[in-house]
């Protein structure tokens, strides 16, 4: 158990070291930044960017699972030659353990707001933390392997002692894991509440969060609908003959792509043509600060904008594109905003997406979508 709990100590630096370094080298930008992408991070989750006491209280509920985890496991899977692959399982399920608690505090959280889809969308520290384990769980168990002892200079200790040590160490582990995620989602909750007061104070402005279409998103466009051109129908630029569809995203080395369906649901042809209108809501119901631009992404080719005609049922399409971001310390999307043109009227989705304040997000121009294949 000593020796376990020497190789979990090591796992623990390992995993602060390979989490604190990469953040400060992102923070610094250029080349640093990018080499930062070259180190596993297990650390993703409940600490960057939290109050400090709650960060402080997660790495040390981290740390003990890490410890305590790892010392219990690597006993009771380490045996003879099998010391070494004991010890690296034994990594390999105290970060799996940590991730996957995090990931139900996560779930659980989330659920109630956006369903078991939008809940999972939410989760992921498990398959990240596994895979940092994976990639260095080989130097604490090279640590932790067992000697034989030596006649007359390492007693071994009583069986009763050492099994009351390794239960006590077990239910320290367990607790700590217990208690990991409800540290982490309240940490969570205050900084959201912190960045919505210090949001309110400076330019937030509020967005009813809604599943269905909404007559007047915002106040200021009132007068755009009053424009002279929205009084010819058949150019059909109005959320009364269309209809928007927005899948969940896609995503491609670090990048995300979202397509945008438009389909006439009117009895007559109707004419689109220039850009969707694009926002998003923060998870407190106030409009995301996000930079909205025309044009292409890594996701799409923007075709410009150009008279579109539908005729019933036919559809064109759009692609949003952006770039992944960490969402800790952030505020970041969950509700779409979409309508046909700026000044129409907008459809919601409830939809959480790694999108935070001040992000950039790229939309191509409507296009004729391609007929079915076939």
């Amino acid at each position: 158990m000593r020796r376990g709990l020497i190789g979990g100590a090591v796992l623990a630096v390992l995993w602060f070291v390979c989490g604190w370094v990469p953040y400060f080298l992102s923070a610094a930008g250029g080349s640093l930044a990018t080499l930062a992408q070259l180190i596993p991070s297990p650390m993703g989750r409940g600490v960057f960017g939290s109050p400090l006491l709650w960060a402080v209280i997660v790495q040390l509920l981290m740390a003990t699972v890490l410890v305590t985890g790892f010392a219990v496991l690597s006993t009771r899977l380490s045996a003879g030659r099998a010391s070494f692959a004991g010890g690296w399982l034994a990594a390999v399920l105290s970060a799996f353990a940590i991730g996957a608690a995090l990931d139900l505090g996560s779930f659980f959280t989330w659920v109630g707001s956006f369903g078991i889809g939008g809940a999972v969308g939410t989760m992921g520290a498990a398959s990240e933390s596994t895979w940092w384990a994976v990639v260095v769980g080989w130097l604490p168990a090279l640590v932790s392997m067992r000697r034989r002892p030596m006649p007359d200079t390492e007693p071994v200790p009583p069986r009763a002692s050492r099994a009351t040590g390794s239960l006590v160490v077990s239910l320290v582990a367990v607790l700590a894991l217990i208690l990991l995620p409800i540290a982490a989602e309240a940490g969570a909750a205050a900084t959201q509440e912190r960045l919505r007061e210090e949001q309110a104070t400076a330019q937030g402005r509020p967005i009813r969060a809604a599943q269905r279409p909404l007559t007047r998103p915002q106040r200021e466009n009132r007068s755009r609908r009053r424009h002279p051109r929205k009084a010819r129908p058949r150019r059909g630029r109005t959320a009364e003959s269309t209809t928007i569809l927005a899948p969940a995203p896609d995503g491609a080395t670090g990048h995300r792509g979202q397509s945008l369906s438009l389909v006439n649901v009117s009895d007559e042809t109707c004419v689109i043509e220039g850009y969707p209108d694009v926002a998003y809501g923060d998870q407190n119901g106030h409009l995301l600060d996000v930079s909205v631009e025309h044009g292409r992404s890594f996701m799409a080719e923007d075709p410009g904008a150009a008279p579109i005609t539908l005729q019933p049922g036919e559809s064109a399409s759009a692609v949003l594109g952006w770039d992944a971001n960490s969402e800790q310390g952030q505020l970041a999307a969950r509700s779409l905003w979409i309508a046909v043109a700026p000044g129409q009227e907008r459809l919601s989705w409830e939809m959480p997406l790694d999108i935070i304040q001040g992000a950039t997000v790229h939309v191509t121009a409507w296009q004729a979508a391609a007929p079915p294949e076939g």
